[in-house]
């Protein structure tokens, strides 16, 4: 069994819209029958959402980014306060980001704030810092950016 993540387009039991990921496991044969969005919309509604519902495997997520940039839902701008070497404020021109900071020059093998994540260059292990901070929308760069 394959466990695959799939992106339902639909409407919340409120009539938002809204894409909810749903995890299915299917067979290979499964999979090539479309049973991957079956069991997806079964969940979904299951769930509470309505139909229709249009479906997102991971070979078709690229539509829906397309669709966030197109909207402008992807932020182009980020602006990172890092004062004295600390990550101060974190803004963006739209939604919000993840940000994970990093210094290759802490080589202290003690040190409690970073770990090793392979961010680097083909996959290469980066030291970064434990710490994620969510950036918010600053209007001004929404300004700056038009």
């Amino acid at each position: 069994m394959k466990p695959l993540h799939i992106a339902v387009a639909s409407r919340s039991a409120s009539g938002m819209a809204d894409m909810p990921i749903f995890t299915v496991s299917v067979t290979q044969a499964e999979y090539r029958l479309g049973a991957h969005y079956d069991k997806a919309e079964v969940l979904a509604a299951e769930a509470g959402y309505k139909r229709p519902f249009v479906c997102f495997d991971a070979t078709e997520q690229g539509a829906i980014l397309s669709a966030a940039h197109t909207l402008d839902l992807v932020p182009q701008i980020v602006v990172i306060d890092m004062t004295d070497g600390f990550v101060r404020s974190v803004c963006c021109d739209t939604g919000s980001i993840k940000v994970i900071c990093y210094d290759e020059s802490n080589t202290d093998e003690d040190c409690e704030a970073i770990a090793e994540h392979p961010v680097g260059e083909n996959g290469q292990l980066v030291r970064c810092w434990a710490h994620v901070q969510i950036a918010d929308a600053d209007p001004g760069l929404i300004k700056a950016r038009g």
